[in-house]
């Protein structure tokens, strides 16, 4: 079987996982200042505080991804706009967190490589785990495989070969690129294949060893495997598919390409709701959380010609849900009252939208009520979603707040069914009572 590489993959998933980073474009002075997951959902370049150079890398890295550019086409057209900014060189800087002034190196043709190369690769890390998701029933089993040759780490070498189910916790860690100039990559297998190739693969890992770590700019201290470079010992395809998915198919996408996106068999409506089943228990719970608002669904083709035919064509096909409100649906005179539905059905929220029974629209106040039913309860459970709200939201880069239409999750109840069968206050959108 042929070693895998990054070339051959078609980069529409690549794309668009840079692109989500790209929404959030955020100044740092050194790499260590944003943790793992920021760096996953973000998109900096180090000692760029203070310079406005980030819009300017971000689109020339994506230019270079969508249309399969080289580092020397990079460097060429980015270099001047780099020099008229000021960001070239060896200056003098200024920390921001300790106020230092020192000479650091900016803009050079090495730091270009490092930011085309890092920033490309987690990228189509993003692009290949998403099509491990959506391959996963075919090829169930992922492979790592390392450059060996006089470059590779001692450490990718011995896990060269090693073939784990895609759900093993190994990948979580152990998911190139796992440090800087990373090259080596994970690759599908079928069962048939693995069957094959069961001579030359190594199904245990060999065993971690670990060191400790303090980021001296944040104060937080990790364990890290040795081998992996501080800051990616995680799996930087994962976190990019999951945003991937959430924010570009969903949010940022026209309403019938966000339906289209969620009911295509691959869309992981459990996955996601094991995701947000952690952050509703956060958020109904008082907590104050960085995810604001959680991204749980889409409207489907049905309930989109269904407004249609009623004069609304909604600015996003999205279902959010907000974590001030998370605590509303689980109120404690709600719940004494009989009237919530229960916690355990509401955390799968993105498996009850994704199947709903039916979908209404309220005539009175333009609603759309999913109506689904609920295990031990001869009541129907409902969602009550608002048509394009506006929700503040800060603009990628900064700036002030700006609303944007979203279809929030406002309330969620139990009903009887007869309640819901007046024609004169609701009309079934899709499916049926």
């Amino acid at each position: 079987m042929p070693q895998a590489t990054i070339a051959p993959l078609p980069p529409a998933e690549a794309i668009a996982a840079l692109a989500v980073r790209g929404q959030s474009l955020e100044p740092t002075f050194d790499w260590r200042d944003l943790s793992a997951a920021e760096h996953a959902r973000a998109f900096t370049v180090a000692k760029s505080t203070g310079f406005d150079i980030l819009r300017d890398v971000y689109e020339g890295a994506a230019q270079a991804l969508a249309e399969g550019r080289t580092l020397q086409d990079f460097a060429r057209d980015l270099r001047p706009t780099l020099e008229a900014k000021g960001w070239w060189g060896r200056k003098e800087v200024t920390d921001p967190a300790t106020g230092e002034v020192r000479v650091a190196q900016l803009g050079s043709i090495r730091r270009l490589r490092t930011i085309f190369d890092t920033n490309l690769r987690v990228s189509y890390a993003a692009g290949h785990w998403a099509q491990f998701e959506r391959n996963r029933t075919a090829r169930p089993i992922l492979r790592y495989v390392a450059v060996l040759d006089g470059r590779v780490r001692p450490a990718h070498a011995l896990r060269h070969n090693v073939a784990l189910p895609i759900d093993d916790p190994f990948w979580d860690t152990w998911a190139p690129p796992c440090g800087w100039g990373c090259r080596c990559t994970l690759q599908s297998l079928s069962l048939r294949d693995f069957a094959q190739m069961r001579g030359e693969l190594k199904t245990a890992p060999p065993p971690d060893t670990w060191r400790t770590y303090a980021n001296t700019r944040t104060g937080e201290v990790t364990r890290v495997p040795d081998g992996i470079d501080p800051g990616w010992g995680y799996n930087p395809g994962k976190a990019g598919w999951r945003a991937s998915v959430l924010a570009d198919k969903l949010a940022a996408a026209p309403p019938r390409l966000a339906a289209a996106a969620a009911a295509d068999p691959s869309w992981p409506a459990p996955r996601l709701a094991d995701e947000f089943g952690a952050w509703f228990d956060k958020a109904a719970s008082g907590l104050r959380l960085e995810q604001a608002t959680f991204t749980v669904g889409a409207m489907d083709r049905a309930t989109l010609d269904g407004l249609a035919a009623h004069g609304v064509e909604p600015a996003s096909g999205a279902i959010t849900m907000q974590m001030q409100r998370a605590g509303h649906l689980v109120r404690p005179e709600k719940t004494a009252a009989g009237k919530a539905v229960p916690v355990d059905v509401l955390r799968r929220m993105p498996e009850l939208l994704a199947a709903p029974r039916a979908v209404l629209l309220d005539r009175r106040g333009g609603e759309l009520l999913y109506v689904f039913d609920v295990p031990g309860d001869a009541r129907s459970g409902k969602l009550v979603v608002r048509v394009d709200v506006p929700v503040g939201v800060r603009p990628p880069g900064g700036g002030p707040r700006a609303a944007i239409p979203m279809n929030v999750i406002v309330s969620a109840g139990m009903v009887e069914a007869v309640q819901l069968s007046n024609p004169g206050a609701y009309v079934v959108l899709s499916g049926a009572l």
